[in-house]
């Protein structure tokens, strides 16, 4: 297990589960609470809204809460400006959403933001072959 982005400080999931899209296809969301960045806020909204940005984000194991084995994603902005985060699935209990993500392609992140009554929504493309392994 690597844990090459132990600096990058993982956002808690509030939740997660799935949605349904109007063509009756199934994606994975998780809603994650980012009120202590927000810095976190316009960058999504500049990503989401406005299409703008180079965002890449990939997957590897790490320890999670507790020292417990986990798959961090990692998310980096690398223009219009320079901005990352991490999210962590601790394992067992995220397989199925990750396989499914890993199936999908894709993550729908909400994100929980301070001044705001409704989140922020980002879609995240996934390698879903560089994911299934982290998860047997």
């Amino acid at each position: 297990m690597s844990d090459l982005f132990s600096s990058v400080d993982p956002l808690v999931i509030r939740s997660a589960g799935t949605l349904l899209d109007e063509n009756g296809e199934v994606y994975p969301v998780v809603r994650v609470d980012a009120r202590h960045r927000p810095e976190l806020r316009h960058m999504v909204s500049v990503v989401a809204v406005e299409g703008v940005g180079d965002l890449a984000t990939f997957a590897e194991l790490c320890l999670g809460d507790r020292g417990r084995r986990a798959v961090r994603l990692v998310s980096r902005l690398t223009t219009p400006v320079g901005e990352s985060w991490s999210i962590d699935f601790v394992l067992p209990g995220f397989e199925d959403l990750l396989r499914l993500a890993a199936e999908c392609g894709g993550l729908v992140v909400s994100f929980l933001v301070e001044g705001r009554d409704d989140d922020e929504w980002l879609g995240l493309n996934l390698d879903g072959d560089a994911l299934l392994p982290l998860l047997t």
